[in-house]
């Protein structure tokens, strides 16, 4: 199963906390981390990762209100960028990573599940890239927002390699709502 590392989750939540305080002063690592409940010695690790990004995604500020903020709006700043900045590229297999391959495999001129793989790699990184801090501030912060739960056991995909139709069918729970 493809998995983000803690490293990614922690990061992406310093993140979203940042982000909920834009507009207010910087924030220390100390507040982060009891807001967070995560370890404040890992942190400092993250805030590097993040400060060191290209473009950077915080700024840091020393001093008696020093501390961290996003380095632009978090309108700006799409969760592709942090999980990349925090686990380098998007990389389900190591022939579907994004940019150079680092590694090459002994049968990636023959492979016959090469397409599976770019296409979840693809995948993956349309969704991180199309949502922002805003937007995940914005659901985090709606209290209307209920839980939705879909029986992942009765979706069905099916689609063939010559672009015919693709049929896609799931099982709404009572009280959720169909994605999309």
């Amino acid at each position: 199963m493809l998995r983000v590392s803690t490293k990614g989750e922690y990061g992406v939540r310093i993140m979203v906390d940042l982000a909920r305080h834009y507009d207010g002063r910087h924030r220390s690592l100390t507040d982060i981390s009891q807001a967070e409940m995560l370890p404040l010695a890992y942190l400092e690790q993250l805030v590097k990762l993040l400060r060191e990004a290209e473009p950077p995604l915080v700024i840091s500020t020393r001093g008696a209100h020093g501390g961290y903020k996003l380095s632009r709006n978090p309108a700006q700043i799409t969760m592709g960028e942090v999980v990349r900045a925090l686990e380098g590229p998007i990389s389900p297999m190591i022939c579907a990573t994004e940019g150079e391959m680092v590694q090459i495999c002994n049968f990636l001129d023959s492979c016959k599940t090469k397409y599976l793989w770019a296409r979840v790699r693809d995948a993956v990184a349309q969704t991180l890239d199309s949502i922002t801090l805003a937007d995940l501030v914005a659901v985090s912060e709606d209290q209307h927002t209920s839980t939705h739960f879909i029986a992942l056991s009765n979706i069905h995909v099916g689609t063939t390699l010559k672009g015919e139709h693709l049929d896609t069918q799931a099982a709404i729970l009572p009280g959720s709502t169909p994605a999309g």
